[in-house]
């Protein structure tokens, strides 16, 4: 009895202490630039009808706040940060969602975002867009971002279209969670799908590389240590060109299997970048969709997985070089067994 117990006891502190990992991480949301909150309290369909729960009260065991209009704390029901980015409003938020802005980010506010990553620990997850419509100007406002905190990983100014993984038309491609073979614990990315990863990007950009000189290429797998491809389109996507300026890394007409959301991971600073060419949240129809034109997705569940992986791989970020923290798994599996060997020793 006292063994079992004793066991019982170790189960319990690996759980609140993979609960308190969770849930003392604040993921912010940015709705101050003309990004829609469809999505995070509920996501329903043009007539109304709920189509799934929100991220907020799907992943609950993480503390959300916005930055965004005063309005929207009592219909999100988070703490509202401040009504623009700055960086006493975000200094204590571990993981900022850009989602899709319409709106330029201000020089001020550009700044806010560089001194909140250079701080380290981060997550920060930059969303874009296609270039139909005003989608140039949206693809300048996250590379904007992208480059002043150093960045490799951009979105290209072109679409991507799938001839056969789509929603009824090759713009609306339904991505596939497809992690690079080098990704960290990329299984926690890829856990209890029931629809194969499907993900909704409903006229999706296009993550590309730029190196230190510069230079646009192509994003492909291994391009550079540290930056991994999470989802693609099928082998049939295409790209396309709907508005000037014209792609510095693809070519319309170029078809293949193109990445639509990569990472970058920054062992210095303990930082993790996310670049998509869809949103999470808001949007035309979001990255969160659980069916969408008659497609059964995993969104939700991709999502919810891919926040607690970002959280889980940040917090190992650099342990190899002795930078992490004493109280990680293996040092709660040494608490634990303590109770048991002197349990041993007595008997």
């Amino acid at each position: 009895m006292k063994r079992a117990a004793i066991i019982l006891a170790a189960f319990v502190i690996f759980g609140v202490f993979g609960f308190a990992m969770a849930s003392a991480t604040t993921v912010g949301v940015d709705l101050s630039h003309g990004e829609s909150d469809k999505g995070l309290a509920v996501l329903a369909d043009k007539d109304g009808n709920v189509l799934a729960e929100g991220m907020i009260k799907t992943i609950s065991d993480v503390s959300w706040a916005y930055i965004g209009p005063a309005e929207k704390a009592d219909e999100l029901g988070i703490p509202q940060l401040g009504d623009t980015i700055t960086y006493d409003a975000i200094k204590d938020v571990d993981f900022l969602i850009l989602g899709q802005p319409t709106q330029a980010f201000s020089p001020d506010e550009v700044q806010a975002i560089v001194q909140w990553w250079n701080d380290g620990n981060r997550i920060l997850w930059v969303a874009g867009d296609s270039d139909y419509g005003d989608g140039p100007q949206r693809i300048d406002f996250v590379n904007t971002i992208l480059d002043a905190i150093g960045a490799n990983l951009r979105l290209d100014q072109c679409s991507a279209e799938d001839a056969t993984s789509n929603a009824g038309a090759g713009y609306r491609v339904v991505g596939l969670v497809n992690p690079d073979s080098g990704t960290p614990d990329k299984d926690m990315l890829t856990k209890d799908f029931k629809n194969g990863g499907k993900v909704l990007f409903h006229g999706p950009g296009v993550v590309a590389y730029v190196d230190e000189n510069g230079n646009w290429q192509s994003l492909h797998g291994g391009i550079a240590e540290g930056i991994y491809i999470i989802v693609t389109t099928s082998a049939d996507g295409q790209i396309v060109e709907n508005t000037d300026p014209a792609a510095q890394a693809y070519t319309a007409g170029d078809t293949g299997e193109f990445p639509l959301m990569a990472v970058q991971l920054f062992e210095d600073k303990k930082n993790i970048l996310v670049v998509s060419g869809e949103t999470p949240y808001g949007g035309y129809e979001p990255m969160w969709s659980p069916t969408y034109h008659g497609v059964d997705l995993d969104g939700p569940q991709f999502v919810t997985n891919f926040i607690h992986w970002a959280i889980s791989v940040q917090q190992n970020l650099g342990k190899e070089e002795g930078g992490g923290s004493t109280c990680g798994p293996a040092a709660l599996i040494g608490l634990a067994l303590i109770p048991l060997a002197l349990y041993r020793r007595r008997k």
